[in-house]
């Protein structure tokens, strides 16, 4: 059974069923209520674990997209119901070949997104530019969660001591 403590999965916030999802950390046990939680938390635990961070509700981001070629009416219904079932996916719009999507980031990447398009046999757009643009996106994301599952310095965040 669940500890009375821990009856709320660390990522979401969601209730965890009775049959939780379950890692070790740091001789710490964490359960989740899906197993996309469970990898969100695999690749940035710091980000769950630290007392300033859960302080964060959200982190939205938003994010346009372009795919390789156009979606039919019943096909873009289809990957929009796909995507809204992703934790985290707060809003979509899929027009033509322009996917806009917010997200919460602390729930949701744009690499998660990519392979779950993927999944699907969605393809992206991939001339240059939108391979960049996408990576630049990711490589800023991940930044980003890095800098929120760090501590604070000692030197840089306090204002100069008064003579």
């Amino acid at each position: 059974m669940i500890d009375h403590k821990k009856k709320h999965c660390p990522v979401c916030g969601m209730k965890v069923g009775t049959v939780p999802i379950t890692l070790e950390y740091h001789k710490m046990f964490f359960h989740f209520c899906s197993e996309q939680c469970r990898e969100t938390f695999k690749d940035h635990p710091g980000l769950y674990t630290s007392k300033q961070v859960n302080d964060h509700v959200e982190l939205i981001i938003r994010r346009r997209l372009r795919l390789a070629e156009s979606l039919d009416p019943e096909t873009s219904q289809a990957i929009t119901e796909y995507l809204q079932a992703l934790m985290g996916v707060k809003e979509i719009h899929l027009e033509g070949c322009s996917l806009l999507i917010r997200y919460d980031l602390l729930q949701l990447t744009l690499a998660k997104i990519e392979c779950s398009l993927n999944e699907v046999d969605i393809e992206l757009d991939n001339s240059w530019w939108q391979r960049l643009r996408r990576s630049w996106a990711r490589n800023t994301e991940e930044n980003e969660l890095i800098n929120l599952a760090s501590t604070p310095g000692a030197c840089c965040n306090r204002p100069p001591p008064r003579v």
